[in-house]
């Protein structure tokens, strides 16, 4: 690597400071815990979660949200009725009689269908799924720790935070895309990092190709590579270095398109259009300005949102669309319809913003500050979220205090960027603490180094008032 380069990842095997905040841990350790930890964990998801109906989440279990599909810990978000169409030969359709959709990207409904080809029908197989992809993640999690503190202690601890965290659980029970997106950007970031310290294109090509492929699972990863070439330009020093740090990225996002090129031509084919991800950001960003200026009114962010696709539904119908579904999505019967609706819905959030920032700004502010992070469907999951996050957060905010003392930042860079990254695409649009688990894995680094950092200082502080009254 050039010496002018001064970026994040560096040598940070031999990094001398702040490895010794907790002795290493054994091998045979590390594995027992992560296999006890995976046990417990398929335990939860499997077992414990299905049976209390989604109580312990916060779900409704009468009323009018009882039979809400996208409620708790069903399966939901049209994953599983696109998968099921796919497996049928129906096509890429919400139902077999309405036309082909956009509303979803790929990757996870062909996956689901997949397993129904083999037969593992239900939501069970999906669940296992999610479990066997969460252990992964915890595997690339312990490697991206221990490559960004040098401690195998730390990576461990952040492991099984990862793991037993009751984010993760909540979200491998309900068999959503949430843990592809993390074990698909946990590799990207490792490949990454492996680009920058050999400075190899190859290598920036391959993590470019990842997320690509993690694009086609969730779309707001998309365009995390416009801050890391804003952090390549300002961390690197002198013109040649930045010059080189442009080629990375241009590098990267060539072969990201290239992972996605199936998906895109598709979409050209349908609809005539250049469309790389889906067509409900017109849906997030409707329903992040209605729950912003409404909230209030009802008594749940449920509630809220079914108001929401009521107001969606009126303004199809204004635009006299063909589509059925009042009450959140709205499906229509050809993919131009579906692209008008979109744009329209798109249209609409943006001229409200344009002729009033505050409300941009507000709405903004709020869901970086308070929704991302505890927003749940019920006022219950609210205050349970409010409950487990706050102290992640605190923590987090404390290992990112510890990272810099420790002089540590550039080898977190990466990671402290993602964790930025995701709450500040959901600002102007939807946000909820659903979304929170993309990050949370990516925070338990932090969170872990903090942990060491306040055991080490117990101890220490310990050890010092022995000797004092040893003296005495």
């Amino acid at each position: 690597m050039p010496e002018q380069l001064q970026l994040a990842a560096t040598q940070v095997d031999d990094a001398p400071v702040g490895m010794r905040l907790l002795s290493p841990a054994p091998a045979y350790l590390i594995i027992i815990l992560l296999l006890l930890s995976m046990l417990l964990n398929s335990l939860v998801v499997l077992v414990v979660l299905p049976s209390t109906g989604g109580v312990l989440v916060g779900s409704p279990t009468s009323g009018e949200n009882a039979d809400n599909p996208d409620y708790g810990l069903r399966f939901g978000d049209l994953y599983d009725l696109i998968a099921t169409n796919l497996a049928q030969g129906h096509g890429y359709r919400v139902e077999p009689y309405m036309g082909e959709t956009i509303l979803r990207e790929p990757l996870y409904p062909l996956l689901i269908a997949g397993m129904d080809k083999m037969g593992a029908n239900g939501s069970q197989w999906p669940r296992i799924f999610s479990i066997l992809l969460a252990f992964v993640a915890a595997l690339m999690l312990l490697r991206l720790t221990r490559k960004i503190t040098g401690n195998s202690s730390i990576a461990l601890i952040a492991s099984l935070l990862f793991l037993l965290y009751p984010g993760t659980l909540v979200a491998e029970s309900r068999a959503g895309n949430e843990m592809p997106c993390v074990a698909g950007m946990l590799l990207f970031i490792l490949v990454l990092h492996q680009a920058v310290e050999k400075a190899s294109l190859w290598l920036f090509a391959a993590a470019g190709f990842v997320l690509g492929v993690t694009a086609l699972v969730r779309s707001e990863v998309l365009m995390f590579p416009l801050f890391l070439g804003v952090y390549f330009l300002f961390s690197s020093k002198g013109w040649g270095a930045r010059g080189k740090a442009v080629l990375w990225m241009m590098v990267l996002g060539a072969s990201t398109l290239v992972a996605m090129s199936p998906w895109i031509i598709r979409n050209y084919l349908l609809v005539h259009e250049f469309v790389p991800t889906d067509t409900l950001s017109g849906v997030a960003a409707q329903e992040g300005l209605f729950t912003c200026e409404n909230l209030s009114q009802y008594d749940s962010f449920s509630l809220a949102q079914r108001a929401a696709g009521r107001e969606r539904a009126e303004i199809a119908t204004q635009l006299g669309l063909r589509f059925e579904g009042a009450y959140y999505y709205q499906f229509f019967f050809n993919p131009q319809d579906e692209m008008k609706f979109n744009r329209a819905l798109l249209n609409q959030v943006s001229e409200t913003y344009r002729s009033n920032p505050r409300i941009l700004a507000g709405c903004s502010t709020e869901n970086l500050v308070f929704k991302f992070w505890f927003l749940g469907k019920t006022p219950r999951s609210t205050r349970l979220n409010m409950l487990v996050q706050l102290p992640l957060i605190v923590c987090a905010l404390g290992g990112i205090v510890v990272l810099y003392k420790l002089g540590l930042m550039q080898n977190a860079a990466f990671v402290l960027l993602y964790i930025a990254y995701i709450p500040i695409i959901h600002a102007p649009i939807i946000a909820h603490a659903r979304h929170s688990t993309l990050v949370i894995a990516f925070m338990t680094i932090p969170i872990s180094v903090f942990l060491a950092w306040a055991w080490h200082s117990l101890r220490t502080h310990s050890l010092r008032m022995h000797s004092l009254s040893s003296e005495g």
